[in-house]
């Protein structure tokens, strides 16, 4: 794939993101967040949060959108992070609930990790809360994934 029809895909894939969520942001606060209270909110607010970020990369040049895509985690990235602790990595993308399959590596943006992780840096040491308790990590690869984000469906509950 050339350059200009990787930052087409990108910024096709951002602008399906925006709509999506746009659309469906009350449903997904819904199936996943049913109970009103600091999580929905908190949920509500990150959300707007990262839709004005892919609002702001969109208006940037192709150049600087380029270089976003490999340092900043969104919607359609697949990234790598170490345990620094443990002297292991992972590697998964983040996608979009009903896209989560744990065993493929496939990681909603709504889970625990996803969110810790959504909008973070490249090289950013960030302690990711998981069942097992806290754990340190290092955002060591990202990649803008092609086909990791499909703009159809709404949000199920279940994922």
């Amino acid at each position: 794939m050339n350059h200009s029809i990787e930052i087409s895909y990108a910024q096709e894939q951002l602008m399906s993101q925006l709509i999506l969520l746009g659309a469906e942001k009350g449903r997904f606060l819904g199936a996943y967040f049913a109970m009103q209270g600091k999580e929905r909110l908190e949920m509500d607010e990150w959300l707007s949060l990262y839709t004005e970020k892919v609002q702001q990369l969109l208006s940037e040049p192709d150049i600087v959108l380029e270089e976003e895509l490999h340092s900043l985690v969104l919607i359609g990235s697949q990234i790598t992070i170490e345990y620094p602790e443990y002297e292991t990595k992972d590697s998964f993308t983040i996608v979009l609930p009903e896209q989560a399959n744990p065993d493929d590596n496939l990681i909603s943006f709504l889970s625990p990790v996803g969110r810790q992780l959504l909008l973070a840096r490249l090289g950013e040491l960030i302690s990711v809360t998981t069942p097992a308790g806290a754990m340190h990590v290092i955002i060591t690869s990202i990649t803008f994934a092609e086909n990791s984000f499909s703009g159809g469906g709404g949000a199920t509950s279940g994922s």
